[in-house]
């Protein structure tokens, strides 16, 4: 299956450190501050808890206690105790409600320290579940899976890492991502931009993030398309051939609850000098919160050999179908995308 695309976009990445946090620190709630009021004779305030540790219970004091806290939505995280708007003679105000507790457990996420290109659709992506920060180790979960590195687009610098770092073992992250340009094209207008980011990698430490922005009203909005340039020299470069070869590629769809009777598929996708673009046969159901492998040993058993001559490109495009109106926004993680020998 072919199709020729009518554009693309093509920008270098810079390399950066998304600084996200999945589940911020709190500490419980401190006492009311004493109030200044004039002296009277009130009964203790108490503020309202919040989702987190409510606020300690002040003495009793003059005027109305202090106005209640907003509840968080996430994990229990205690807010600040609020101070009493009277004060009796002894000092004692009113205790003011617990603050707002902290922010859902892997919702909230800092953009500080993104930069970068955004891939020319105006919108730099904020990682949503960062592993990096939360020290996953891989070594002893995925790195069993990420074979053959140095023919694989990974988003990493081999030059950033030094055996040592990963239980002696010996590390080729692939390409550089300096020499693998990326492109969202005009297929879709779902993915709103995309960066290179330390958050949420299938290999090593660094993986490309995607904006996902699915929004009801046409069928381009429902749907993104994404490609990865292989370097024109290197490993296994340049692909001539591609017949034979296995291929890999996974992704992570990630962020709030998909609408109800949604369903999102997923299709690599190759392109050849000589063919066009190239679809492959299969077709993923992509859920959240979860790795999705793109595999294929070898390329010939999802795509037509007879198209597989001068490939220069792999990538992959991203469908949601729905009946309803509700909009869906968040992220896809891509990593380890390779045809290799």
């Amino acid at each position: 299956m072919t199709r020729i695309l009518e554009k693309s976009f093509v920008l270098t990445f810079v390399l950066a450190a998304a600084a996200c946090t999945s589940s911020p620190s709190r500490t419980p709630g401190a006492a009311g501050v004493a109030g200044a009021g004039a002296a009277g004779v009130g009964a203790a305030g108490a503020g309202a808890a919040g989702s987190g540790a409510a606020g300690a219970t002040g003495d009793a004091g003059a005027g109305p206690a202090g106005a209640a806290g907003t509840a968080g939505a996430g994990e229990a995280g205690a807010g600040v105790a609020g101070a009493g708007s009277g004060g009796g003679s002894n000092g004692n105000g009113g205790v003011g409600a617990a603050g707002a507790a902290g922010a859902t457990d892997g919702g909230a996420t800092d953009g500080g320290g993104i930069s970068g290109g955004d891939g020319g659709a105006g919108k730099i992506p904020a990682c949503v579940s960062n592993d990096v920060a939360g020290a996953i180790n891989r070594v002893k979960t995925n790195y069993s899976e990420c074979d053959v590195e140095g023919q694989a687009i990974d988003f990493d610098v081999m030059a950033d890492y030094a055996a040592a770092d990963y239980g002696g073992k010996v590390l080729k992250p692939g390409y550089d991502p300096s020499t693998t340009p990326v492109t969202i094209s005009d297929y879709g207008k779902a993915f709103s931009g995309y960066q290179v980011q330390s958050c949420h990698p299938y290999c090593y430490k660094q993986n490309l993030t995607i904006g996902v922005d699915f929004v009801p009203g046409s069928d381009a909005s429902l749907r993104g398309e994404i490609f990865f340039d292989f370097p024109a020299t290197g490993t296994g470069l340049p692909i001539t051939n591609a017949a034979g070869r296995a291929s890999l590629g996974w992704i992570y769809l990630d962020g709030p609850a998909l609408p109800a009777g949604t369903m999102v598929t997923a299709q690599m996708e190759l392109k050849s000098m000589d063919k066009g673009l190239l679809v492959a046969k299969e077709t993923k159901t992509i859920t959240l919160g979860k790795w999705f492998e793109f595999r294929y040993f070898p390329i010939d058993s999802t795509f037509n050999t007879a198209d597989l001559t001068h490939i220069t490109t792999i990538g992959f495009k991203l469908t949601m179908a729905t009946a309803g109106a509700a909009e869906w926004h968040g992220v896809i993680y891509a990593d380890h995308f390779q045809l290799r020998m």
